[in-house]
């Protein structure tokens, strides 16, 4: 008798009761058929894997997540419905004729847009119809349902009706197809693309001001980026979201209806079909290109201050001269330099204002008193999801569950640590130490509602920076934030790993209560009494814990070489030697450097040196290797242990004994 593995495709597709009793009949069959249960099992996971991966690809499908070929028709077909159905208002004979027939415009508009609507959603529709079909006669009814067919042709049926109607206003503006096309995709992008020129000079032009991400702006509020960014539109948005753009796509369709009404039919080939929108065209042309030109130079110059204003003179004359020449269709356009020497005057005023701070911007710094709450980070989006917009649930869908565990957003509230940041301001507006240190966020929420952002290059190993920085750094308050070993309860944890990546050692288990309690006791002091030198030194942590909670959540820690109460207790507790990389666990250490003067096609034979002495292996062992290093100073060092090899860099620049130098010499000249 044989067995065929399609019989298991059945089973798959029912409920789990039902698969449960496939399964049992499948074994029978199977012990009947003399063919081993181990592959008939290995099978059956192949399959559910098969099914798994075609679950997940119509989902993301349907849900129009990560679908390219979907998504471009969907960005691009509206737009040239609109353009193709209302072609005849871009061509002087054919907007003639059309208009000497014996109807209304409104008739005209109404019947247009009607036919370019139908023409659109009737794919959709059909497609629908097919699904559901598919879904009642086919096994394909296992993996999608009514609601999920339902809610792909809504989606389907928004996005398209809403880009179609934003092509039809922006093609009563115009006499030409192509800058229909053009405009219609700017009107998407240009809010957007203003919104991080603007961010971008700003930043250039006043200290203090935060370049912060502009994702939630994007996300939240344009559907085309929402479309490109591939997000899951079940599972992030509401209900009052999409209405919001149904009645901006009614809007549409009615002001456009407006507008075709007083449209001259002779405009017919210009680029702007109103001559009042010329001003408006050819001066958010300038000021457009003007951003684009020093936000190029500047990036390009690393922040270069004098070709950020290169960049802003010449795009504003590229703009400025490109918009006369397509509204007035020819290149004789010098003589219109004056409206040009307008606009710079008052750009100049307007620049010169900000970068003058005028406004009070960079040197306002709120009295402690006035202030709620401060955040000092480097993420922006933790405030804007967690702080203003309340929506925390937002970075775990970014970044993925479980994010706030060991990600806690930095809100001070205490009045010692909002006295020390706002102190830390005033220093950091006074140094103006732009080009040194980390990004860092100082977000304050005011009593009164308002919030204050600013954004500081701060660096910890700075002298006069570090000195403000310790307070803030060492408080409690801080360290639960910035640790989540601060926030363990030793009744909830239900086991404790310890580990050592180097030593190749097996982890040792804590499961006594205890031991829990202790170590956890110790964990907290160790932290607590942890200086603002440790907490910024960079040094290597090979002693991993990890916590398991009654929860079954875990959570990592990293245990540093001066948590000297803690490492002894592991030591009295005989857990330490069990698990730990030792001295005696080394038997030899070997010093290598490969020739940097070498080609790609030579074989590379490397120079070694070989250390016995426990002395030195002892100082390799122990030795920061913080520091910075490259390949033209950095010594690989290679510790043999029982049945293992460990290897890390050492800086041979670093400070180290005479005898350890000896070896780095002895390597120089191998």
């Amino acid at each position: 008798m044989t067995f065929k593995i399609s019989f298991f495709k059945k089973a798959l597709i029912l409920s789990d009761l039902k698969r449960y009793w496939w399964v049992s009949a499948l074994y029978t069959l199977a012990l009947m058929a003399n063919i081993p249960f181990r592959h008939l099992m290995e099978t059956m996971e192949i399959d559910m894997q098969r099914t798994q991966w075609i679950q997940d690809n119509i989902d993301r499908t349907l849900n129009l997540s990560q679908d390219e070929v979907q998504i471009i028709l969907m960005c691009i077909v509206p737009v040239v419905m609109a353009v193709l159905i209302f072609r005849y208002l871009q061509v002087d004979k054919s907007s003639v004729m059309m208009h000497s027939l014996p109807f209304k415009r409104s008739s005209h508009y109404v019947s247009h847009c009607f036919s370019g609507l139908v023409l659109l959603l009737i794919p959709s529709v059909l497609n629908c119809l097919i699904m559901i079909l598919l879904n009642y006669l086919t096994v394909l009814g296992s993996f999608y349902t009514l609601p999920k067919i339902f809610m792909w042709l809504g989606f389907n049926t928004f996005f398209n009706v809403l880009f179609y109607s934003i092509a039809v206003f922006v093609g009563m503006f115009t006499g030409s197809s192509v800058a229909q096309i053009a405009f219609t995709y700017i009107v998407h992008i240009l809010p957007v693309g203003i919104y991080t020129l603007l961010r971008f000079s700003l930043a250039q032009l006043l200290y203090g001001f935060g370049n912060a991400s502009y994702s939630l702006f994007i996300e939240d509020n344009y559907p085309l980026f929402l479309l490109l960014n591939g997000t899951s539109l079940r599972d992030v948005y509401t209900v009052g979201y999409f209405m919001t753009y149904i009645i901006a796509t009614v809007l549409f369709l009615v002001l456009g209806w407006f507008v075709y009404k007083y449209r001259k039919l002779e405009t017919a080939g210009d680029i702007i079909a109103f001559p009042a929108l010329y001003p408006v065209f050819k001066y958010g042309m300038t000021f457009c290109l003007m951003l684009v030109g020093g936000t190029y130079f500047c990036g390009f110059s690393r922040q270069s201050f004098p070709l950020l204003i290169i960049g802003y003179i010449l795009g504003s004359v590229l703009g400025y001269f490109v918009a006369e020449i397509l509204i007035h269709k020819s290149f004789k356009v010098l003589h219109f330099y004056k409206g040009y020497l307008c606009y710079l005057a008052v750009v100049l005023i307007l620049f010169g204002g900000i970068s003058l701070d005028a406004f009070g911007f960079v040197n306002r710094v709120p009295n402690p008193e006035e202030v709620n709450k401060v955040y000092f980070g480097s993420n922006f989006d933790e405030w804007i999801y967690f702080e203003k917009e309340k929506k925390p649930e937002y970075l775990e869908y970014r970044y993925g569950k479980g994010y706030f565990e060991n990600n806690k957003p930095l809100l001070l509230e205490s009045k010692e640590n909002i006295a020390g940041i706002t102190e830390l301001q005033r220093h950091l507006i006074k140094e103006r130490n732009k080009g040194e240190g980390s990004s860092r966020y100082i977000i304050y929420t005011l009593k009164n509602g308002g919030y204050i952002i600013r954004q500081y290059k701060i660096n910890e190993t700075d002298q006069n920076d570090a000195a403000l920085l310790k307070p803030i750094y060492e408080s409690v308050e801080y360290k639960k934030f910035r640790f989540p070993a601060m926030g363990l309860v030793p009744d909830d944890i239900k086991l404790l790993t310890l580990s050592d990546y180097r030593s190749g050692k097996k982890p040792v288990i804590l499961t006594e209560n205890t031991d829990i309690q202790e170590f956890t006791e110790l964990l907290e002091n160790e932290i607590i009494k942890m200086p603002y030198e440790d907490m910024i030194s960079g040094k290597d942590q090979y002693i991993r814990i990890s916590v398991l909670d009654n929860n079954a959540k875990e959570t990592n820690i990293l245990i540093q070489s001066s948590f000297t109460s803690l490492i002894n207790w592991l030591k009295n507790k005989g857990y330490y030697d069990r698990f730990a990389l030792l001295l005696d666990d080394i038997e030899s250490v070997e010093l290598e450097k490969a020739d940097s003067t070498r080609t790609p096609n030579q074989a590379v034979i490397p120079k070694r040196v070989e250390i016995n002495e426990r002395e030195v292996i002892e100082e390799l062992l122990n030795i920061d290797s913080s520091t910075d290093y490259n390949s033209n100073n950095t010594v690989l060092v290679r510790f043999n242990i029982r049945n293992s090899t460990w290897e890390r860099h050492v800086n041979i620049n670093a400070a180290v004994s005479e005898r350890l130098k000896g070896y780095f010499g002895e390597l120089e000249k191998n």
